[in-house]
């Protein structure tokens, strides 16, 4: 018969188990334990914050402007290609393509503001 080990199966993996503290995002401004000097900031310049925002803004925006806009610009480029039809132009069909896409987000979003209340 074999002898049973002197810890058990629970223990054994408890000592084995690696020790892991807490992962928490420090918020605080530095200032309360001295880890950051009086005359240091520890989270940069009030317009460090701004310009952040505003690369974000302008990142959706343009994001948004490239989804809008790529497809029905390709797809005139393409349609220039085989001849418009009689008084229509590129930059005549690139603005009514976009302006129709415009029009269907418009719709889509309209739609799901109507119904997210039920």
């Amino acid at each position: 018969m074999t002898r049973p080990a002197s810890k058990s199966t629970l223990d054994s993996i408890r000592d084995h188990r690696r020790k892991v503290e807490v992962i928490a995002r420090d918020l605080t401004d530095g200032r309360s334990d001295g880890r950051v000097g009086e005359d240091e900031k520890a989270f940069g310049s009030q317009s460090a914050w701004l310009l952040g925002i505003l690369a974000s803004i302008a990142m959706v925006l343009g994001l948004v402007l490239l989804i809008l806009a790529l497809p029905p610009v390709l797809d005139c480029r393409s349609r220039s290609e085989s001849g418009f039809f009689v008084g229509q132009t590129y930059g005549a069909c690139v603005s009514s393509s976009i302006s129709a896409r415009w029009t269907l987000l418009e719709g889509r979003l309209k739609m799901a503001m109507r119904g997210s209340g039920r």
